[in-house]
């Protein structure tokens, strides 16, 4: 119950961080979807132990592919955004691009991935809907 809470609140809080708010709100729902994505993560940490066991055929591959593409580009987008935040980190800048771009830019990535991600995990998570009803 507790994993299909967290699950629901992620994908409420990513859809209402793609609409227009005011920056504080956007900020504090930020910080609160990271935690959700801490949260999620541990309640899959059995996927993770078992990365390096078994055999990998495509399917697999494909599925590793997509969940650390899935964590490396929300990570990339809650570090700029944890930078964009901050008034002194402004102006800082990668290779030419400024923070924000950068942050607009991963969370854009990270909606496909999270695209994909959900494509891929759909079966377990109509499961979990199903054994709410």
């Amino acid at each position: 119950m507790k994993k299909i809470a967290v699950d629901i609140l992620m994908g409420i809080t990513i859809i209402l961080e793609f609409v227009s708010l005011p920056i504080l709100l956007h900020e504090v729902l930020g910080i609160g979807l990271a935690f959700l994505i801490i949260l999620h993560i541990n309640y899959n940490k059995k996927y993770f132990k078992s990365i390096f066991k078994g055999k990998y055929n495509l399917k697999r591959t494909v599925d590793l592919f997509i969940h650390f593409g899935l964590l490396f580009s929300l990570a990339a987008t809650i570090i700029s955004g944890i930078c964009c935040s901050q008034k002194s980190l402004k102006k800082i800048t990668i290779a030419g691009y400024k923070m924000s771009h950068i942050h607009k830019g991963t969370s854009v990535i990270s909606l496909v991935f999270l695209g994909l991600h959900l494509f891929t995990t759909r079966k377990k998570l109509f499961r979990a809907i199903k054994k709410l009803q």
